[in-house]
């Protein structure tokens, strides 16, 4: 009768073909894994006593490359030679076996022999047989059922030489530690349940002896876990803590083998899922996990070359959830407990310096990222989009508000007012606090640099930090209107007066002939605004960065900056009246050049807000002794007179920094929101609190 007849070559053809140099070492590791169960079968529950011996030569030569795989397993006796000898056979179905891994050594090599030792007739015979690719006859006997020297042992060796295509040729490794690294990587599960036989793996000459290389890496004793479900029936977790040696060729550190027939067929990094940073053992830090997982389910739904399950990647990260959650809860709970801890603190800190990420509470935010998260790259990357999405969804809420209030229905609407109105208020409230700390950062940074300028009050290399005190509060030797100088518009101005946060409309450190369109000389005021500020001059409200040029300005800024700490005044040009007067003279009546040619005009009658931020110390308190003192009886005032209308301040530098935390500290408790502050400069910094527990500003 017709029959179907296999073509072995089509079938080896369609064989799935490598992408990596895991799946290009495949056919080397079935040949592994046949020799282990070729052991099983003769020793059983001692299969430690057995042995195998793997040599590779030649390795980075794909033609020339010669591999034998040798173990002291049953070898090919009868029934084990009937089964290599059927496609698809179910010999080993009980174990897993699809009856295709010889299949691999025939698409990814040149020539490969097989030699096998067996029980037979109360004696040891002897096979040898090369095995080809070849529609006609696939195993070519050379020995058949020879009976051997009494003192032999039973076994199989496999060798296999040269790598046929390129498919395989390519990724197969080519280096020794490469090597090496990836055949650990593959059968590590095995390795550190430590049930099965002895293998040594010599490649040119380097050998490593498994599963010692690995065992010797395990801290403490494995430890076990259940993982059930209703999908996943009971998953069986043998967990083992190594250093960190043991991941290596592996991605990342924490790693999850999941095993279908107590064989690897995927292993998944968890470093996200197990979430603890440094994992601890035996007074050991730094070490990883190493997770064996088996179960029914993963038995059931492997392919047949048992290099995957047929799984979905949803599922397989369900799977890896799960069973993480029970290696977290039974495993590791008082590390789990000591991480979460941290990371809490970590997640208060980071909406402490960044509010606008604190729009739900603390259990709720860290509900929504992932355990790992830990940073305050990570905290954000993950709530952005929680972030958005409220947003999004407060602004659809407010639309159908006003399309409900514009409608001609009748619309009860008290409740969704109210609730609008809180959530505007909150989201108002997250912005305003995430400007407050900002603020906070930069006075704090503000006090350490003025400081740090007082205590070097005789240094000659400190001009340095004088900049960087000027630059700090705005940038040097620029004008803010310039449109090609960025820097001009990320000023700190809102430290001398609130008004000054949004002007760019100044000269900082800029030679007055290079303002003025006229005249003007080579004295450069510190900071010299002129509009764009409230109460500072005209704008266009429909055109806010526009200047109004029908009216000439009327109000003008002059601010210097004396180094903090300064006790010398003794020249002529350091009279600071004479110092201000020069510059207005300059100014009154004149034009600046803005730029695209145009020209701003200063009123005849301006008047000059001119202010000196300075220590009064040393020759500064003669110098002003006869002007009048401010309110709070630190700096020192006079009017202006004669031609020009204004008045001059000497502001004290912890008074400036004083005013600017006090008008932060209005913010704060504007926001409902409370803060930690530094004490004045004139003490030692220290932190202050209410008896409520509220940080107070």
């Amino acid at each position: 009768m017709p029959t179907l007849t296999p073509n072995i070559e089509n079938r080896v053809r369609k064989l799935p073909k490598p992408s990596n140099a895991t799946q290009s070492l495949q056919p080397l590791f079935e040949a592994v894994s046949n020799a282990m169960f070729g052991i099983e079968d003769r020793y059983g529950d001692d299969v430690a006593k057995g042995r195998i011996d793997i040599t590779v030569t030649k390795l980075s030569d794909p033609r020339a490359i010669d591999i034998l795989i040798a173990d002291d397993g049953i070898g090919l006796d009868a029934d084990r030679y009937a089964a290599f000898c059927e496609i698809d056979t179910d010999f080993k179905k009980n174990r897993g076996g699809k009856g295709v891994g010889r299949l691999f050594w025939l698409d990814a090599f040149d020539k490969i022999n097989v030699e096998s030792n067996y029980s037979f007739n109360s004696g040891i015979a002897k096979r040898v047989f090369t095995f080809v690719l070849n529609n006609a006859e696939q195993v070519i006997p050379t020995v058949e059922d020879q009976i051997g020297p009494p003192h032999e042992d039973r076994g199989t060796r496999v060798r296999f030489k040269g790598i046929r295509t390129k498919e395989y040729a390519d990724p197969f490794p080519k280096r020794a530690d490469t090597f090496l690294r990836y055949f650990s990587a593959h059968f590590i599960a095995d390795f550190l349940i430590g049930s099965g036989p002895t293998i040594t793996l010599d490649v040119d000459g380097e050998a490593v002896e498994y599963p010692k290389a690995v065992s010797d890496l395990v801290i403490g004793t494995k430890l076990e876990a259940t993982a059930v479900s209703d999908e996943f029936g009971e998953l069986r977790i043998v967990g083992f803590v190594c250093r960190p040696e043991a991941s290596t060729g592996l991605e990342g550190l924490h790693q999850l083998h999941l095993l279908a027939n107590d064989r690897t067929v995927e292993t998944r990094k968890v470093d996200n899922l197990l979430g603890i940073e440094s994992l601890e053992r035996d007074g050991e830090t730094d070490l990883c996990f190493h997770g064996c997982v088996s179960g029914d389910y993963l038995d059931l739904r492997v392919n047949e070359g048992r290099t995957a399950f047929n799984l979905t990647e949803r599922t397989l990260k369900q799977i890896s959830r799960l069973c993480m959650d029970a290696v977290r809860e039974r495993m590791f709970p008082d590390q789990v407990r000591k991480f979460v801890e941290k990371r809490r603190k970590r997640y208060e800190s980071f909406v402490e310096r960044y509010p606008t990420y604190g729009f739900a509470d603390d259990d709720t935010q860290l509900g929504r990222v992932p355990l790992h998260a830990a940073t305050p790259e990570e905290f954000a990357s993950y709530l952005v989009k929680f972030q958005i999405r409220r947003d999004e969804e407060r602004q659809d809420a407010l639309q159908k508000l006003i399309d409900a209030l514009d409608s001609d229905g009748r619309f009860d609407f008290q409740q969704s007012i109210i609730e609008a109105a809180r959530g505007i208020q909150a989201s108002e409230q997250l912005a305003l606090a995430q400007h407050v700390v900002r603020r906070k950062l930069a006075l704090e940074l503000l006090e350490k640099l003025i400081t740090r300028i007082r205590s070097r009050p005789e240094a000659s290399d400190d001009f340095h930090l004088e900049r960087t005190l000027h630059s700090f509060i705005c940038p040097m030797n620029i004008r803010g209107d310039d449109p090609s100088r960025l820097e001009g518009r990320t000023h700190e101005l809102w430290v001398v007066d609130e008004r000054l946060a949004f002007t760019r409309a100044f000269s900082s450190d800029k030679r007055l002939d290079d303002i003025l369109v006229e005249a003007g000389s080579a004295d450069r005021p510190d900071l010299f605004l002129w509009n764009l500020a409230h109460g500072m001059g005209s704008t266009d409200p429909d055109h806010p960065d526009a200047v109004d040029l029908s009216e000439p300005l009327r109000s003008v800024m002059v601010v210097e900056f004396k180094k903090p700490g300064r006790r010398t005044y003794s020249g002529a040009k350091d009279q600071i009246e004479q110092q201000i007067t020069r510059y207005l003279a300059q100014l009154q009546g004149g034009e600046i050049e803005s730029f695209g040619r145009t020209t701003v005009r200063i009123a005849k009658d301006c008047v000059f807000h001119c202010y000196v931020v300075a220590d009064i110390v040393g020759d500064l308190v003669l110098q002003l002794s006869g002007w009048d003192t401010t309110s709070n009886g630190q700096g020192r005032i006079r009017q202006l007179k004669g031609d020009y209308r204004g008045q001059i301040e000497v502001v004290q530098w912890q008074d400036l920094i004083n005013d600017a935390w006090m008008r932060n500290t209005a913010t704060i408790h504007a926001a409902g929101l409370s803060r930690k502050r530094l004490t004045p400069l004139r003490s030692e910094p220290k932190i202050v609190e209410s008896e409520a527990g509220d940080e107070e500003g």
